[in-house]
């Protein structure tokens, strides 16, 4: 288990804290009485999740009144819609915004009685902890990969407002399986799957699928996409030098990010995402090379991101997308900067040193 300390930590506070506090309570809550990171706290609650000690709720909030209403079987019976029962109002469901999900104790770890479910005292809480949406928990790649044992029903699908996706592709290994023979390069191919898959879980992001030489994978925000492309890069690059592999048999990566809406499916036994947003990120990550990372304007512009790219040569331009009827503004990453040519002046002050 990945948090060992921390999931028995988690444990003794569903056992011993006050009942209202673990009833329904969200992992930021839950962290923060265990002084520990929400996304640390998450992943360790799915894994409590399937040992058997907490009880996972999905449950829709209100965005007028807040009021709370829990998701009976949420595979099962996905709502692309809700109303209200206390104000009546109509609403479109998200898995990014208007849902959310929350833990109790399992009955085996510790009984509840009815009275926890205060609801004034959960809003209480709801002011001051930060609810952890579905979207974010489908990018926890545990809760991922038990999903595919709960399929959505044919033709159903749930929404994403905004989610991160990133596209990336192993450059030249066509030629690598051509020059090297199927074995070697088979070798180094599934060398770089786990270096790429590693990146990704540990900026917090989750691997939706390989396609050939490439990963699909979703963050919760622009700025783990761009970390897990950076460290994925440098740490393919520290594989190569470490095996001293030569020039035809260096791995590299090229890479695409951009940000929209989805929709949620199941397809071929995993949980999948469809929609233009896709579509655009994989084009995109099509129109890089090797070592460089391609980011739309709704990646580029999120919080974070600029800093991130200083240490880092960039240029934007416009390109047109297949299947798009406007151009769209991209900005490109080279995390290989080519050495800078010396001037005139550089090469004069050499010859004189001499």
């Amino acid at each position: 288990m990945k948090h060992q300390d921390l999931y028995q930590r988690i444990k003794t506070y569903f056992r011993q804290a006050p009942a209202r506090d673990v009833y329904h309570a969200r992992p930021s809550q839950i962290a923060a009485a265990n002084d520990a990171p929400t996304r640390a706290t998450l992943e360790t609650l799915v894994d409590a999740m399937f040992a058997g000690d907490v009880v996972l709720h999905w449950e829709l909030e209100c965005p007028v009144c807040k009021g709370f209403m829990d998701i009976t079987n949420p595979f099962q019976t996905p709502l692309h819609e809700a109303t209200c029962p206390a104000c009546h109002t109509h609403f479109t469901i998200h898995t990014d915004a208007e849902t959310q999900v929350t833990f109790s104790p399992h009955p085996a770890l510790r009984h509840l009685e009815d009275s926890p479910a205060d609801q004034a005292y959960r809003h209480e809480l709801h002011t001051r902890f930060p609810p952890t949406t579905v979207y974010e928990l489908m990018t926890v790649q545990t809760f991922r990969d038990w999903a595919q044992n709960e399929p959505l029903p044919h033709g159903e699908y749930l929404e994403v407002r905004k989610m991160v996706l990133w596209f990336s592709d192993l450059t030249g290994s066509t030629a690598l399986y051509a020059r090297n023979g199927d074995p070697l390069a088979f070798n180094l191919v599934s060398e770089h799957f786990a270096i790429v898959t590693d990146a990704i879980l540990n900026a917090g992001g989750a691997v939706v699928k390989t396609i050939g030489d490439g990963v699909m994978a979703t963050f919760t925000g622009a700025t783990q996409g761009l970390q897990a492309a950076i460290d994925a890069n440098t740490r393919l690059e520290a594989f190569n030098n470490e095996h001293q592999l030569r020039d035809d048999r260096r791995l590299h990566l090229k890479i695409g990010i951009h940000a929209g809406p989805a929709i949620v499916v199941t397809l071929n036994e995993r949980l999948d995402y469809f929609g233009t947003t896709v579509n655009i990120a994989a084009r995109v990550s099509n129109l890089a090379k090797e070592q460089e990372i391609l980011l739309t304007q709704a990646v580029y512009t999120e919080p974070g991101i600029a800093a991130m790219e200083k240490p880092y040569r960039r240029d934007s331009f416009i390109s047109p997308i297949r299947g798009l009827e406007n151009s769209v503004a991209l900005h490109r990453l080279r995390l290989n900067p080519q050495p800078q040519r010396k001037s005139l002046w550089d090469i004069l002050g050499q010859l004189t040193k001499k």
